[in-house]
């Protein structure tokens, strides 16, 4: 039995879409709103009521489980002390043998990252293990959480302080079905760590040239400040949506987002999917009428994690 955490981010979204497609593993959702999983899949997608911080609902997510896929919903130090750590060790108890967890690269190796944390405790556990350390989500330039597709839609522009940096993108389908090929048969991939990261790394004139092929219509990048997107998009979203993608278009501009390895098409068997595939598979996200659903009156508080 599988158990999916995360099920609303990039990769649990595509996880459960995946196995809800396929009966050759059983699994089960722990998600935050189950009426939602059961609206969206019915019976497709087993499914039990669960949220890092109510240890009530760990239990009956846990039972029976032999696989955990763990993803980190809202990564923080605060968070990892008192939601991930402890939940490693309740996998642990409840016989889980074998965690996959999504983490981001240089986890590993910089204290600061609060997955460091996580790993730290997954490898202390004793449980087998495998970690995926993905590079950026392609799918963060259409999620309602960025709100990018509205500027595409309604501006024909992509909107981000990058820069010139570069960006190793990653296609969320692709580490789902890695995810799921590892989580199928775990034992060969027992202590590994892999560095997942689309086949090609690209600065966002790149970007926007490549959508403006796709989408048939000029898009620029307006390589805007700080200052510039603060004033655009902190309306639209939360305050700590705004932090966080600040802090992850600094590091691109500072040229700290473009890790490349081979690790993904080996765990697929296939190439990766590339930007332009993304573009073509999600034309619709970028037109008016579906991007318009992207815009949400920003509140305080802490929104889902871009992950």
């Amino acid at each position: 039995m599988i158990l999916v955490t995360g099920p609303n981010g990039n990769v649990g979204t595509e996880l459960v879409a995946q196995l809800a497609g396929q009966s050759a593993l059983a699994f089960r959702v722990a998600a935050h709103s189950p009426e939602k999983i059961a609206a969206k899949y019915g019976d497709a997608a087993p499914h039990v009521r669960f949220d890092f911080n109510d240890r009530s609902t760990w239990g009956a997510a846990l039972d029976g489980v032999t696989v955990l896929f763990l993803l980190f919903p809202l990564p923080h130090p605060r968070t990892a002390k008192q939601w991930m750590v402890p939940f490693v060790a309740a996998a642990a108890a409840a016989g889980v043998r074998h965690i996959v967890y999504l983490s981001v690269p240089g986890a590993d190796t910089t204290k600061a990252v609060p997955h460091h944390a996580v790993e730290k405790a997954i490898r202390a556990s004793g449980v087998p293990f495998t970690i995926l350390r993905a590079s950026f989500f392609s799918q963060n330039m259409c999620r309602d959480i960025t709100t990018h597709a509205v500027d595409v839609a309604k501006h024909d522009e992509i909107y981000v302080p990058a820069g010139r940096g570069r960006t190793s993108f990653i296609d969320s389908r692709d580490v789902a079905e890695a995810a799921i090929r590892i989580m199928a048969d775990p034992a060969p991939h027992a202590g590994r760590a892999y560095l997942l990261s689309g086949p090609e790394v690209l600065d966002y004139f790149e970007v926007a040239e490549i959508f403006g092929q796709e989408l048939g219509r000029p898009i620029r990048y307006a390589n805007p400040s700080l200052i510039g997107f603060w004033r655009r998009v902190g309306p639209r979203v939360t305050w700590d949506t705004l932090l966080f993608m600040t802090i992850v278009y600094s590091l691109t501009r500072f040229g700290r987002n473009a890790p490349m390895s081979d690790d993904l098409p080996r765990l697929l068997g296939r190439p990766a999917r590339t930007m332009r595939d993304f573009v073509a598979d999600h034309k619709a996200r970028f037109t008016g009428a579906d991007a318009a659903r992207s815009v949400k009156v920003a509140t305080p508080g802490i929104s889902k994690a871009i992950a």
